[in-house]
């Protein structure tokens, strides 16, 4: 699997001074599950055996494994609400 990041999600990385992700899925709902993916900085706080991990333009990137991307890459880009900044990950087949 290839990562791929935006020059705006490195300079949101340079400026948290962050050089480690985790891309993850946040999982949520009662009957109906609804998976979302998210990236955090730092590596994953527990089950480290789930994810794998790539080096990156100098960034390490922990993915879930089992991640299912199109075309066999993710993107990292920044997105912004509301004044609000957080990394997205594009990519990704849910279902």
């Amino acid at each position: 699997m290839k990562i791929v990041m935006t020059d705006k999600a490195k300079k949101y990385l340079e400026k948290k001074g962050e050089k480690v992700l985790t891309i993850d899925l946040l999982i949520a709902g009662c009957c109906i599950e609804i998976a979302e993916p998210i990236a955090k900085f730092g590596p994953p706080n527990s089950d480290q055996h789930k994810f794998d991990l790539i080096e990156e333009d100098g960034y390490t990137v922990y993915f879930l494994r089992g991640i299912d991307a199109k075309d066999d890459c993710l993107t990292i880009t920044l997105n912004k609400f509301f004044g609000i900044e957080a990394l997205e990950v594009k990519g990704i087949k849910l279902l």
